[in-house]
């Protein structure tokens, strides 16, 4: 049986020098800030660690003189993670991190089902040392981006470089802004969707802003330029939330253009890979020299044609045809307009029963509208209706939520 410390890895001996006692995993993360409190947690559950020869826990007292050991054991292989030469668009890289385009529909990293042709593969043919780095399903990831969203991504090759981007991003440190192209016009120029974002309470693939059960999500905006029926934006991340600016775009009843998750099947001006949206700006310090480093992508060739259809249109006067609505969403409308013109079913519609949406079905179909409950909880992906203890209810005055 191999001793402690013995075989391929790095053995550290440090003496605790503090006159007042502290936790082992406290000192230990102090010690090696380029090893997260995760990874250092995980070495002394392991066993890597002694003090004063004896295993230690992670709340083992430390006193003045004590003789902590740290084994280090090498990366486990990942053998399920193959290297894939797949192109990168580079933007900058040196021996501790590598910023890149991604392009859309490349995957960041593998996932059950999808363990090849992802960046992640791509990064391990480009980088071959990636794999030491964070571990497992994700090495060298510092944040992600969505398949099919393009643009700047950052890419740790170093453990220290992981730790210190990681927490960059966390602290907000790091900036990031996108650029996006949505449905409609936003009534003002800028603003801030501040929502919890958890799993859609209907369909479990999707998220959703949520009252209950959800992280903290904060998302500015500005609006850049007016595009007829459409509009260019510019977003800055407080938060870096799932799906983020995909769901408070569709909350905000203007989902990005070609996002088939969270926007209704709509005749698009051209055919996309997926939704117009791209990490447009990337800021951060160097994780080792502290130096600032700024990166700008440049828009795919998809965005910038899709730019360019909407302002040629804009000049000639063009429109697109309508898409024919739905029957359900073609009586909800006739419905949300009767009610707009009707100020005593306004009042019936704003009691406190008539919130459920039940009882606004019953209330449509009376006044002759074939409408059932799930037509107004599907309708514009919630915007009109919330979630709460297993019950829908309208959103107070939704009639005037309606574009």
């Amino acid at each position: 049986m191999t001793a402690f410390g013995e075989g391929e890895g790095e053995l550290l001996t440090l003496h605790y020098p503090k006159p007042l006692p502290m936790r082992l995993d406290r000192w230990l993360v102090a010690q090696r800030p380029e090893q997260s409190r995760a990874r250092i947690q995980k070495f002394i559950d392991a066993g890597y660690v002694r003090v004063n020869g004896v295993m230690g826990r992670a709340k083992t007292p430390l006193r003045p003189g004590d003789e902590v050991q740290l084994w280090m054991p090498p990366p486990e292989p990942l053998p399920y993670l193959l290297a894939e030469d797949i192109p990168l668009d580079v933007l900058f890289e040196d021996g501790h991190l590598i910023v890149l385009n991604k392009p859309a529909g490349l995957t960041v990293h593998p996932a059950p089902g999808n363990k090849d042709g992802t960046l992640v593969n791509a990064l391990l043919h480009h980088c071959p040392d990636l794999p030491g780095i964070g571990g497992e399903m994700r090495p060298g990831i510092v944040h992600r981006l969505d398949k099919d969203t393009t643009g700047c991504i950052v890419v740790a090759k170093s453990q220290e470089a992981l730790v210190q981007l990681q927490v960059q991003i966390q602290k907000r440190i790091a900036s990031r802004q996108y650029l996006a192209v949505i449905h409609g016009v936003p009534k003002a120029d800028e603003g801030t969707v501040i929502g919890a974002i958890g799993r859609h309470p209907i369909d479990r693939k999707k998220y959703a802003v949520v009252s209950e059960g959800g992280r903290h999500a904060c998302t500015h905006w500005k609006l850049v330029e007016r595009l007829g029926d459409y509009s260019l934006l510019r977003f800055k991340l407080d938060t870096g939330r799932t799906h983020q600016i995909r769901v408070h775009c569709a909350h905000l009843g203007h989902p990005i253009v070609g996002d088939v998750t969270y926007s209704r099947c709509r005749k698009l001006p051209l055919e996309l890979p997926g939704q117009a949206l791209h990490a447009v700006h990337l800021g951060l310090d160097h994780p080792i020299s502290g130096e600032r480093l700024v990166f700008e992508a440049p828009l795919p060739e998809t965005f910038v044609r899709l730019l360019a259809v909407l302002r040629r249109r804009l000049q000639t006067g063009a429109v697109t045809s309508p898409v024919p609505l739905a029957m359900a969403e073609q009586n909800l409308h006739a419905f949300i307009a009767a009610v707009r013109k009707d100020p005593a079913l306004q009042e019936q519609l704003s009691t406190t029963a008539a919130a459920d949406a039940d009882e606004v079905a019953a209330i449509a179909r009376a006044s002759g509208f074939a409408l059932g409950p799930k037509d107004l909880v599907n309708h514009a992906d919630g915007a009109l209706v919330e979630y709460q203890d297993e019950d829908y209810f309208m959103k107070p005055r939704w009639w005037e939520l309606v574009g």
